[in-house]
């Protein structure tokens, strides 16, 4: 059975007793077993020989550190599944890229027979530098929300004056390129609307995968430190100290009063080396008398948890690890009036 003298000794070994414990509680859907938490983990504690108060009122202790749980314990925020973001249909951009692969064909195809007297680098290169032009030109514009209000507000006022005007002149028997145009420049804003990303839909068949098991064990092991820190701080882990009646008043025997009057008068009126000596012997002699022991280790002893009784340590100091005396504990009658201090070796 292993006794822990702090509380960061204890903390791993509970960690594994609370994983073992979340994965049996499966309780209601948000809610931690506080209750089932703190009970276990004060029967926990009893069990490890880290409770040595018997006659604490366990019920009452359980129902403080369920309380504790319910005001510190935090649940973690619910995980809302990414959305899909925005998305474009990409058959949308296959008429304004092939509008734009016709145009630059057009047009660099004479341009190519001239210089080179071939029409197909033309038509090969003219067509893939339109496409990409018209297709990274409307991107831009879809970038640009104010020149997009721009063109969807402009272009049908501009185009219905087009067409208009292309009407009365196929009246009087001219042209219909110009109703054309205005077509052509009215349509614009519907092929910029059907460009445009909108926000993803998520399919009802695609729905994101909850860990909601990963989710409910850090909630749990965040309860269980909660838990260990209340119970291990708690008053009463320890029985209260009993008052135990004495046989003389709290004050040095007289014994040792004289010794010391002593060696007072020793030390001020000029005592020799040896008179101090023996005073100090003397002293010492009275005092053990009195029932003061001065308990140490020698150096290089392996230290024990038991050592921890009349002991502290400095620093961090693990069973079995040599450690010296760097000041003594004193005792009286068994009682210990002041705790000694290890160091290791």
């Amino acid at each position: 059975m292993q006794q822990f003298h702090r509380l960061e000794d204890a903390y791993p070994f509970w960690r594994a007793q609370a994983r073992t414990l979340a994965r049996t509680e499966s309780g209601e859907a948000g809610r931690l077993p506080f209750q089932r938490i703190a009970t276990s983990c004060l029967d926990w504690l009893a069990a490890q020989e880290c409770w040595p108060n018997q006659a604490a009122d366990m019920p009452a202790i359980a129902a403080e550190i369920e309380a504790a749980l319910r005001r510190l314990a935090t649940p973690l925020p619910q995980l809302v599944p990414a959305t899909g973001g925005l998305e474009t249909r990409p058959a949308a951009w296959a008429l304004p890229a092939a509008i734009g692969s016709g145009i630059g064909a057009l047009l660099a195809s004479p341009l190519t027979f001239l210089w080179f007297d071939n029409r197909l680098i033309g038509l090969f290169g003219g067509g893939v530098l339109g496409a990409y032009l018209v297709v990274r030109g409307i991107a831009a514009l879809l970038d640009r929300p104010r020149l997009m209000a721009l063109i969807r507000s402009a272009a049908p006022l501009s185009g219905g004056g087009m067409v208009i005007g292309g009407v009365l002149r196929a009246i009087r028997g001219q042209s219909l390129g110009l109703v054309r145009g205005g077509l052509f420049l009215a349509a614009a804003p519907l092929v910029l609307s059907v460009l445009q990303p909108r926000p993803a839909q998520a399919s009802p068949h695609q729905a994101a995968p909850r860990d909601d098991g990963a989710r409910r064990e850090v909630e749990f092991a965040q309860a269980a430190d909660i838990a260990l820190a209340v119970a291990w701080s708690h008053p009463d882990r320890f029985p209260p100290l009993i008052d135990r009646p004495r046989t003389e008043p709290d004050t040095l025997p007289r014994p040792v009063i004289v010794a010391l009057s002593q060696l007072q008068g020793d030390l001020t009126g000029g005592g020799s080396n040896e008179d101090i000596r023996e005073s100090c012997d003397e002293l010492m002699q009275r005092l053990q008398e009195g029932g003061y022991e001065w308990q140490s280790v020698p150096r290089g002893t392996a230290y024990e948890p038991d050592m921890a009784a009349l002991f502290d340590v400095f620093g961090t100091v693990q069973p079995g690890q040599a450690v010296r005396t760097q000041r003594a504990a004193v005792t009286r009658h068994g009682q210990v009036m002041h705790r000694g201090e290890l160091r290791r070796v």
